[in-house]
């Protein structure tokens, strides 16, 4: 049993972070807190129908197998429908944040002296040989 709670703790993430970043994403700043909403509410409506529909489909043990088996069909064309067709963000950005997050904002990152991180800029790396080389 705590083995199962383990794997279900482990899927939460990737069900109560995914709305917001697709909602960022995909919609402008006025429609985002819906989106997020009825994606977050989706996800416990989906829930309750299989709740419902299970006690609904299984009467006796053996109904439990074909119920997994159909669940598991319509999971399966689900995912490789969405997976054909989603793309990660919309042809244009629905707002600045938006850009920001698809990344055609460029933004460079200055290299603070004294820091014990390395920022991915060309002048960080330039930096580095030519110390090395002097050492």
């Amino acid at each position: 049993v705590y083995l199962g709670f383990f794997l279900v703790g482990l899927s939460q993430p990737l069900y109560q972070c995914t709305p917001a970043l697709l909602s960022a994403s995909w919609f402008p700043e006025n429609e985002r807190t819906m989106a997020t909403g009825v994606a977050l509410n989706s996800n416990q409506l989906g829930i309750g129908f299989a709740f419902v529909f299970g006690t609904l489909l299984v009467a006796t043990t053996d109904d439990i197998v074909p119920y997994f088996q159909f669940l598991s069909f319509i999971a399966t064309v689900s995912f490789i429908g969405c997976a054909m067709q989603f793309d990660d963000a919309p042809p244009t950005p629905p707002s600045d944040t938006a850009r920001v997050i698809r990344g055609t904002l460029e933004i460079k990152i200055p290299n603070l002296p004294g820091m014990f991180f390395i920022c991915g800029n060309e002048d960080t790396e330039e930096r580095e040989s030519t110390s090395r080389r002097s050492k």
